[in-house]
């Protein structure tokens, strides 16, 4: 079996303590100068940066990524240059700080939030991480079989899938989070963002897991429990008022990626998740007005009690609101097909292709309008705007 590296174990292994002798870096100076054991960690993070970079998982919008820099800098002025944000493409909601300066959150994670104030409560939390050397401190308390043969158990895919599964998993201590909780909120307040808004951060996390139905998610085994942590952060920010969210910016730096979000959720069967999203009239008004083919795709796809109604009313309020938007026409229409109303679906489905005449569905669109009296064997994949 290969060597299991180290920074694996640091990053995917909860501690009970903090190690003591363990300082936090005072400035970017500080990191100049490394042990030889961290000095290790921070070898194994820039390969793992180099093998996510080559399978393709970061996202390729270099504003996007620019502007999520940026708000790192603005909390943690000392740092920049050392840390260093990385989106992942990955729908999950999760975020982690490698021992290099490597802070990666997943688009998933930021296509959740309302504004720029809840993506830098998470920078800032990442960023805590980092400062305070809590991967040190996970490796040298790392020191028993049981541990490392806990790690082993669940190897199996490629390395970069591991790193990136076990740090989303077990993370770190109770305390180490609870410490990044405080840092990070001192760094939120001192860049002049809203304190208030990082009970908000936590709150979104707590309503996605609702949706999805999910009891205790691997990546809070082993920090507070989210309820905690919505208590604490509404003890710190007792007396907090004022503070910027950045709404705006947000919006309109997250526009196409919030967008491709979406789609991705569709793609992997959430649409609890999207649906949770676009049927709040205060998150909706957040996305342009093709968001309303994805809330009706949703629906559609849930299929629910009462969701396909849903769905067709969302179809039918696109083809008013964009009636030359191609894919609210071939839903509906498929929509019609299933429920036996196969002139409807025929109007619509043409309707589709003339708007869309190199449609890669076309040859699947003809068929059924050759055969409209069949209904889908299958659910379809949602076309692409």
């Amino acid at each position: 079996m290969r060597r299991l590296p180290a920074i694996l174990l640091c990053c995917a292994l909860a501690a009970p303590a903090q190690a003591g002798g363990v300082m936090p870096w005072a400035t970017a100076a500080d990191t100049r100068s490394l042990a030889p054991d961290e000095k290790g960690l921070w070898q194994e993070a820039d390969e793992f940066d180099h093998a996510l970079e080559r399978a393709g998982k970061i996202d390729s919008d270099p504003a996007l990524t620019a502007y999520a820099q940026r708000i790192m800098d603005r909390l943690y002025p000392d740092f920049k240059a050392r840390l260093t944000v990385r989106l992942l493409d990955a729908q999950q909601i999760n975020a982690f700080a490698l021992p290099n300066g490597s802070v990666y959150v997943n688009t998933g994670l930021v296509a959740r939030f309302e504004n720029e104030a809840q993506l830098a409560t998470v920078l800032a939390h990442e960023g805590a991480h980092f400062v305070h050397r809590h991967s040190l401190q996970q490796a040298e308390q790392v020191r028993n079989a049981a541990a490392f043969a806990q790690v082993v158990a669940m190897l199996g895919v490629p390395l970069v899938g591991d790193l990136v599964a076990l740090s989303s998993m077990f993370g770190y201590s109770r305390e180490q989070e609870r410490e990044a909780d405080v840092v990070g909120y001192q760094r939120l307040v001192a860049a002049g963002y809203s304190p208030r808004e990082a009970i908000r951060t936590f709150e979104h996390l707590q309503a996605e897991l609702k949706a999805a139905d999910i009891k205790e998610p691997f990546f809070f085994a082993s920090h507070p429990k989210l309820q905690e942590r919505i208590d604490s952060f509404t003890q710190l920010a007792r007396d907090s008022n004022g503070g910027e969210t950045g709404r705006e910016r947000f919006l309109a730096a997250t526009s196409s990626m919030r967008l491709r979000s979406l789609e991705a959720d569709l793609a992997a069967y959430r649409c609890r998740q999207v649906i949770l999203v676009l049927a709040d009239p205060a998150h909706r008004g957040d996305y342009p007005p093709e968001a309303g083919y994805y809330l009706g795709e949703a629906y559609r796809q849930c299929g629910g009690a009462g969701d396909l109604d849903a769905a067709e009313r969302e179809f039918s309020r696109m083809l008013q609101t964009l009636p030359k938007f191609a894919p609210p026409y071939r839903a509906l229409g498929l929509l019609c097909l299933k429920r036996g109303d196969a002139a409807r679906a025929a109007t619509l489905l043409r309707r589709y292709l003339e708007l869309a005449p190199d449609a890669a569905d076309r040859p699947y669109v003809e068929y059924y309008l050759n055969s409209p009296a069949t209904p889908p064997a299958a659910d379809p994949q949602p076309a692409s705007p």
